[in-house]
C-alpha cells in the first residue's frame, strides 16, 4: 500500500512539473490560431499572449472579422 502511494505521489510531482513548464504560448496557441492561423507565438512573452487572449475573450459585440483584425494587429505590435 505504501508503495502505491509513493508511486502515485512521484507521478504527481512529475506531471505537475511538466504542466508548469508549459508556457502561455502553448496553453493558448489553439485559441489564438483560430483568429490568426499563421501566428508563430514562440517569440512572445506570457504577458503579450495574455493580452491577446484577453482581447479574444472580451465580452464586446465584435464580429469574428473584427476580433481577427484586432488579434493580428496585436500580434504585429506586441512582438
Amino acid at each position: 500500500m505504501k508503495r502505491i502511494i509513493a508511486t502515485s505521489a512521484a507521478a504527481l510531482v512529475v506531471l505537475t512539473g511538466a504542466a508548469s513548464a508549459m508556457g502561455a504560448a502553448s496553453a493558448y496557441e489553439g485559441t489564438i490560431k483560430q483568429f490568426a492561423p499563421e501566428a508563430d507565438l514562440s517569440g512572445y512573452s506570457d504577458a503579450a499572449i495574455a493580452h491577446i487572449v484577453n482581447a479574444i475573450n472580451d465580452d464586446g459585440d465584435d464580429s469574428f472579422v473584427q476580433t481577427q483584425a484586432q488579434v493580428r494587429s496585436l500580434l504585429k505590435h506586441l512582438n
